[in-house]
């Protein structure tokens, strides 16, 4: 290879014949070839050699090499085999549940501390490792969970017969060692659950023939509150004790009903014309995510309700999200769709099971419960 410029000319220094040069001259040229050779050679050793090239791990873009580590390469879809860091993108993936009923809430704690909750009394907790079957003491269908703590968990659901003619319901509550059955609204029917704190607990349901339901648990008892509507309360969530949302169905069972509490009453809200909606979460007071059949997906602003084009093609079950620029949702044929802020846009979930629950401890670290024990989990 030719020296680049400022370097003589290999033909012109070993003849000696440039510009006269005496036998010492000689003797500098050939001290300084041989410290620049060494220069080269630890240069070719760090991967950072002269005259360029395409295989450079120190480049932020694309990589071509097939053995090298990428570790200072920020493109995710490098062409090489090797298993690198920047080359693994986050993926929606099957675990093992160990049940064959259909799960219908998750909630936990941490990344090693999660609840499932679904049909026939079903309750699984995951160690971070290994979901594990729980006693529940109850046979009826569970619908929702949210806990303020790993040892103050509460999960709810009940029975209902054809037509909506009787309802029995259940609440319980886990104080870290076992599950227990909690005096709360036999006859109602419980689908969700939020919380402020220990003793601000709040459970959204329905009486027989469709007449809407909130509780609320102080830390000793649980006691009925007022609402505006006769509907059916599908999810609650909310940023404090008063500043609460509750999402459901009118009594014609077709309508989305919206409901605010302020810490004193709960009123309807207006919104655009959508069928029912089944879950409800935010980012922040001013930052609201609803969603229901029909794909719909609504947003507040702090003001106003509005219909967002929802990239889903199935009935939305649950939401949840880390921030207001990191949302998703879940539903019918395993559709799960995420929201970066801009847009929503369909995710590849892994199959097509119905899916009804979704909450996290991260961005990276998701999981979503559906039919037939179904879990899926999120990350890298």
């Amino acid at each position: 290879m030719e020296p680049t410029t400022g370097f003589p000319r290999p033909s012109e220094f070993w003849t000696g014949k440039r510009n006269g040069e005496n036998a010492m001259q000689r003797s500098k040229w050939f001290l300084m070839l041989l410290l620049t050779a060494a220069l080269l050679a630890c240069a070719f050793t760090c991967g950072c050699y002269f005259g360029g090239g395409n295989d450079d791990d120190n480049d932020q873009s694309t990589d071509d090499d097939s053995t090298d580590d990428d570790s200072g390469d920020d493109d995710s879809a490098d062409d090489d085999s090797s298993p690198d860091d920047d080359d693994t993108s986050p993926a929606w993936s099957a675990m093992t549940s160990g049940a064959t009923a259909n799960l219908n809430g998750v909630w936990g704690t941490s990344a090693a501390d999660v609840f499932a909750v679904g049909q026939y009394g079903a309750i699984l907790h995951y160690d971070g490792a290994a979901w594990t079957l729980m006693t529940s003491g109850t046979t009826m269908d569970l619908y929702g969970v949210w806990g303020s703590s790993s040892t103050d968990v509460f999960a709810g659901g009940g029975f209902q017969e054809d037509q909506g003619d009787y309802v029995q319901g259940v609440i319980l509550h886990y104080d870290g060692t076992a599950w227990s059955t909690m005096a709360a609204g036999a006859d109602t029917e419980w689908l969700g659950f939020w919380g402020s704190s220990a003793t601000d607990v709040f459970a959204a349901g329905f009486l027989a023939h469709y007449s809407g339901v909130m509780l609320h648990y102080d830390g000793a008892a649980w006691s009925t509150m007022e609402t505006p509507l006769m509907a059916v309360l599908y999810g609650v969530w909310g940023t404090s004790a008063t500043d609460v949302f509750a999402v459901g169905t009118g009594a014609d069972q077709i309508s989305g009903v919206l409901l605010h509490y302020d810490g004193s009453a709960w009123t309807a809200m207006a919104g655009p014309s959508t069928g029912t909606l089944t879950s409800v979460w935010g980012g922040s007071s001013a930052d609201v995510f609803a969603v229901g059949v029909n794909a719909a997906i609504l947003r507040y602003d702090g003001s106003t309700w509005t219909l967002m084009t929802s990239g889903a093609s199935a009935d939305l079950r649950g939401v949840w999200g880390s921030s207001a620029t990191d949302v998703f949702a879940v539903g019918g044929n395993g559709i799960i769709v995420h929201y970066n802020g801009a847009a929503w846009s369909a995710m590849d979930g892994g199959g097509p099971t119905n899916l009804a629950g979704i909450w996290g401890s991260s961005p990276m670290d998701v999981f979503a419960v559906g039919e037939g024990g179904t879990i899926l989990h999120y990350g890298l």
